[in-house]
């Protein structure tokens, strides 16, 4: 995922930065939210450049944007000998008057060696390249950017013990960093489709991302695919949620992501 390119971030002072949505990364009302929430991160890291890298993000997204320019304020929280907590609001002249369209706490962390162990499993899934590529039932213009290939296929990918499995690789990145795979957390089909069988309006409400990885083991991944395994606990009111564990081909836990999705279904 090209971000500068995208993005066109250019810093204009003391830890703010301005930006330019992209028509590539639309979705419905706006920029998709996976790209909006790599652009925070993405300013955050240029402001921490040295210190450390992205350990967890949690964004809200306020309300929704509109073509063109816009900025983004960091503010540092707390500086710690191994974690700096970071705020960050993306803003938008909107009707006149500057409009929050998401804000985000991002924490920075300076990552020592420690014994490791990893208790989670990783699904079983057939390779990517035996499984056809997901052709989009809602023709956003961000799914373009993606190659996603559901195993078990089809328009509505079956569900397996309520879980679906997915490769997802971004089609403009030639190296895995913490703004793509922040995009790719994001990117999955919606659970509530797979449950109604066809789309609906959503909107992420809200996203948190926690990063196992380090720098160089998103370097080992370069532009390979990644495995999703996404499941819903509750849907209902208006609302459901999404959790979701994020597989290198080689078996390393890269991230977790966790949402809350508003849905509406049209009578």
């Amino acid at each position: 995922m090209a971000l500068d390119e995208s993005a066109r971030i250019e810093r204009m002072g003391e830890k703010t930065y301005a930006a330019q949505t992209d028509e590539a990364y639309w979705n419905a009302v706006g920029p998709f939210g996976g790209w909006i929430a790599a652009v925070l991160v993405r300013c955050v890291s240029l402001e921490t450049k040295g210190i450390g890298d992205p350990l967890s993000l949690s964004v809200n997204f306020a309300g929704p944007m509109q073509p063109g320019t816009f900025s983004v304020r960091l503010r540092e929280l707390r500086a710690n000998r191994s974690t700096t907590f970071w705020s960050a609001e993306l803003l938008q002249q909107q009707d006149g008057a500057e409009a929050l369209c998401a804000f985000a706490t991002i924490v920075i962390a300076q990552r020592r060696e420690t014994p490791a162990f990893l208790e989670a499993v990783a699904p079983a899934a057939a390779p990517p390249e035996e499984l056809h590529r997901f052709a989009s039932v809602a023709a956003r213009a961000f799914l373009k950017r993606f190659d996603m290939r559901f195993d078990g296929g089809g328009a509505f990918p079956k569900l397996a013990d309520g879980q679906v499995s997915a490769w997802v690789r971004a089609l403009d990145s030639s190296a895995m960093d913490y703004e793509t795979l922040t995009a790719i957390c994001d990117a999955g089909l919606p659970h509530i489709f797979l449950r109604l069988r066809r789309p609906v309006p959503v909107s992420t409400v809200t996203m948190n991302v926690f990063y196992h990885a380090t720098r160089a083991e998103l370097a080992l991944v370069g532009d390979d695919f990644l495995l999703m395994a996404s499941r819903m606990r509750v849907a209902g009111n208006g609302f459901f949620d999404a959790s979701t564990s994020v597989w290198s081909r080689a078996g390393l836990l890269l991230a977790t992501t966790e949402q809350v999705v508003w849905f509406k279904v049209p009578q």
